[in-house]
C-alpha cells in the first residue's frame, strides 16, 4: 500500500510539474474529486465531500496563481469575506518577516481557512525545492471558521494535501 502511495505521489509530481511549467495552462476547475499536488504561489478553494461519518474527500473548486509575499509584520486578512460551506480556503505561498531585510526573514506558508462545521484534521506531504521527493510533514488540524498559518523554514515547491478526517479531540 504504502508503494502505491509513493508512486500516485511521484505521478502528481510530474503531472504537476508539468502543469506549473506551462504558463498558459489552466486547472481545470472544478476538478474530479481525488488528491492533488499544489504549487508554491497557489489560491485555492477545497471543496469537501463527506464519505462517511468521519472521513472526505476533496475536489478543487478554484486555483489561481498568487504572487504576493504575505508579511507577518503587518498581516492581512485574505479570505473571502462569505465563505461558501463546506469548502477550505487556503494561500500557499512565500511570506517574510521584518521586511525581508535578511535572506532568513523568507519563509513558506500556508494559510488556512475551514468553511466547514466540524474541525478537521488532514495530512501533507511537501516538495522543498532543494529536493526532489515529497516528505510528510506535521500539520495543526483546524477548527471551523478559525484561520491557520503553518510555516517552513525554506522554499517549498509543491504540497499535497489528504486522507481529511474529523479531528479526534482527546
Amino acid at each position: 500500500m504504502k508503494t502505491i502511495k509513493i508512486l500516485i505521489f511521484l505521478i502528481f509530481t510530474i503531472i504537476a510539474q508539468n502543469v506549473h511549467s506551462q504558463e498558459n495552462e489552466v486547472q481545470e476547475c472544478p476538478s474530479e474529486f481525488g488528491t492533488y499536488t499544489i504549487p508554491l504561489w497557489s489560491k485555492v478553494v477545497l471543496e469537501l465531500r463527506e464519505l462517511d461519518e468521519n472521513k472526505f474527500e476533496y475536489r478543487i473548486l478554484s486555483l489561481e496563481q498568487y504572487e504576493e509575499y504575505y508579511t507577518f509584520d503587518n498581516s492581512s486578512d485574505l479570505f473571502n469575506d462569505k465563505p461558501v460551506k463546506n469548502t477550505i480556503e487556503l494561500f500557499f505561498v512565500g511570506a517574510y518577516y521584518n521586511e525581508g531585510k535578511e535572506d532568513n526573514d523568507y519563509k513558506t506558508v500556508l494559510l488556512l481557512r475551514s468553511n466547514m462545521s466540524k474541525p478537521i484534521d488532514y495530512d501533507a506531504d511537501i516538495k522543498y525545492y532543494y529536493n526532489e521527493e515529497f516528505e510528510n510533514t506535521s500539520i495543526v488540524g483546524t477548527y471551523p471558521g478559525v484561520k491557520n498559518t503553518e510555516i517552513w523554514q525554506h522554499k517549498i515547491d509543491f504540497i499535497a494535501l489528504y486522507n481529511f478526517e474529523v479531528l479526534k479531540l482527546e
